[in-house]
């Protein structure tokens, strides 16, 4: 398959309908767990389009770095059929996802990959397609798995410092990050939305936001919340003198 020829759709997680061309995939569920008591689960595939399209399945597991990018290492922890698939369209196919791992006190998180593969009487020449990838992740949680977001928020050399934290034994996911700066009359004068993802057991997402000095230089306050399917967080600091200095 030439480089050219083929353009990759890097779709992660939410991602769950893509289309391709003419087809249309849906994937369910979204996220996979296991546990000491369920081992196996079926993922469904449905191709609602006008092609038949062709599917390679893999598995990772998946740890994050602080700012947040994916580390993926190919692992056996997840087994899977079929690992190559055939859709028509209108047809649904399903992949047996299975572990034969025990569950551990802090939860293990991997990614399962459904790539889509180049039509078998593809004509590539002078042709751009679309391939499309789905994430899905999969989660082998503790006995009693719980998620446990904590935020800071600070200011140094003039650079905004969140962190957000799971300090429990399974992941989380933040729908939002916001911080607000307020000015020593309690005027607002900085807002900013951060992204929000999956932030896994006993992991971190760090953010760094270089401000504009004018606007480093009025603040007094910040402010910084955060929204995830565990509950909101919350947290102010005062922004002490010199903060904004490089």
């Amino acid at each position: 398959m030439a480089r050219s020829t083929f353009v990759m759709a890097f779709l992660v997680t939410l991602g769950v309908v893509a289309v391709a061309r003419a087809t249309t995939i849906a994937i369910e569920p979204t996220r996979l767990h296991f546990s000491s008591k369920t081992h196996s689960q079926s993922l469904s595939l449905r191709n609602s389009g006008r092609e038949k399209s062709r599917f390679q399945v893999s598995a990772f597991t998946w740890q994050q770095s602080p700012t947040g990018e994916m580390q993926l290492t190919p692992t056996e922890d997840i087994l899977f059929f079929p690992s190559l698939l055939e859709i028509a369209p209108g047809e649904t196919r399903r992949v047996r996802v299975a572990t034969d791992l025990p569950a551990a006190t802090i939860e293990k998180s991997y990614r399962l990959f459904v790539d889509e593969l180049p039509p078998s009487n593809a004509n590539t020449t002078g042709a751009i397609r679309v391939l499309t990838r789905f994430g899905i992740p999969v989660f082998l949680q503790p006995d009693a798995p719980k998620a446990a977001p904590a935020l800071s928020v600070d200011l140094k050399g003039g650079h905004l410092l969140v962190s957000l934290e799971n300090r429990g034994n399974s992941y989380m996911f933040a729908q939002s990050v916001r911080v607000v700066g307020r000015d020593a009359s309690g005027v607002v004068k900085l807002e900013k939305d951060l992204p929000g993802w999956y932030v896994l057991a006993h992991g971190r997402r760090a953010y760094d936001v270089a401000l504009d000095e004018s606007v480093c230089a009025t603040l007094s306050t910040l402010s910084v919340s955060s929204k995830t399917e565990n509950g909101n967080v919350h947290a102010d600091r005062p922004v002490l003198t010199g903060a904004c200095a490089k």
